[in-house]
């Protein structure tokens, strides 16, 4: 009987000696696969940022799509391209609009339809909102400059529309000239008449 059981059992390895691999060690095999998983699984979500501050580690060109995204939407953007209809129009002293402006006249009416309310003077614009410098102005600020005797009494206020990389500071407002666009600093007149800027936009 045990050279015959010897027999069987040698045929039986032979027969299966092509599947020894997945037969005989399926255990030592997921085991290790189970380790690896674990690991590659472990390294990738050690690696996962927090998804609010995301934003904050993207690369430049990223950041500004999304920022072009948002600001064409935003509140400011609307009130600038608002006031920009009214470029060319006439200004008349307590000129209130739509026809003709005077400077804080122009101011009051062009946030006045997006809700925020205004005094219709340049000198009492200046206590509303809050006070800003001259490195934090952005798009849709206001500036103050003396009248035209210069001094440090405000006469004339007008609406910053964009910052650029320097520093110079494009605004649009109601001048002598009509509504239209002008830069601060200038070296000259609107230089020599700055006297501050707030921010009425929350």
């Amino acid at each position: 009987m045990k050279p015959i059981a010897l027999t069987l059992s040698a045929l039986l390895l032979v027969s299966i000696k092509p599947f020894g691999v997945l037969a005989i060690e399926p255990r030592a095999d997921m085991h290790t696969d189970q380790n690896v998983i674990e690991d590659y699984t472990s390294q990738l979500t050690s690696n996962i940022e927090d998804p609010t501050s995301a934003f904050l580690n993207l690369d430049e060109s990223s950041r500004e799509a999304i920022n072009s995204v948002i600001g064409s939407n935003s509140m400011v953007n609307q009130i600038i391209d608002y006031a920009k209809n009214y470029l060319g129009r006439p200004y008349r002293s307590g000129g209130k609009g739509p026809r003709a402006f005077d400077c804080s006249g122009f101011t009051s009416f062009v946030f006045r339809n997006f809700d925020i309310s205004l005094s219709p003077s340049s000198r009492d614009q200046y206590t509303q909102g809050e006070h800003i410098s001259l490195s934090e102005v952005r798009p849709g600020d206001l500036l103050f400059f003396g009248g035209r005797r210069g001094g440090s009494t405000v006469g004339h206020v007008a609406m910053a529309v964009e910052v650029k990389d320097d520093g110079t500071i494009k605004f649009i407002h109601a001048a002598q000239r009509g509504i239209c666009y002008d830069t601060y600093p200038d070296g000259g007149y609107y230089s020599k008449r700055f006297i501050g800027a707030r921010r009425v936009i929350e």
